[in-house]
């Protein structure tokens, strides 16, 4: 093949495709439980983190605030999230799983828990600890450049 390949190396470059990849496969995974990738990341932030504002979830899924608006108007129609008024500060709104956002998201992890296994595997477990710490530090350096 003709060219430098320097994207080879290209850190950026090799994480967008990891991560395309991944999402391609979840998106076929979550399409026949009936939930799309970015509904999913709003579902699992809030089962992971439980209760939070717009903000808050917005920063957690790296989604805008107007698609993620949308999202919650979605999932709170078919009564998998709920919204309330935060009691010390009425302009914080707080949004939480329902009893069947719970029952969604708790029927859905073992399939992402085996996502997971697919793309770590041949790792090993000093690999995939090396791994998380590494990229928590990359995260740690984009939002400090922030």
């Amino acid at each position: 093949m003709p060219g430098d390949h320097w994207l080879e190396s290209f850190v950026p470059y090799l994480l967008y495709r990891a991560t395309n990849g991944l999402n391609r496969l979840l998106q076929a995974r979550l399409r026949k439980a009936g939930i799309n990738l970015t509904r999913w990341r709003v579902l699992s932030v809030l089962k992971a983190f439980g209760a939070l504002n717009i903000g808050e979830i917005a920063m957690a899924t790296a989604m805008e605030q107007p698609t993620l608006s949308r999202v919650v108007d979605q999932l709170e129609a078919e009564k998998l999230v709920t919204r309330r008024t935060a009691t010390a500060d009425s302009r914080f709104v707080y949004v939480d799983l329902t009893a069947a956002g719970e029952k969604l998201v708790s029927t859905m992890l073992p399939a992402m828990r085996s996502h997971q296994e697919r793309a770590l595997h041949g790792l090993t477990a000093t690999d995939i600890k090396t791994l998380r710490r590494l990229l928590n530090r990359i995260l740690q350096n984009i939002e400090a450049a922030d």
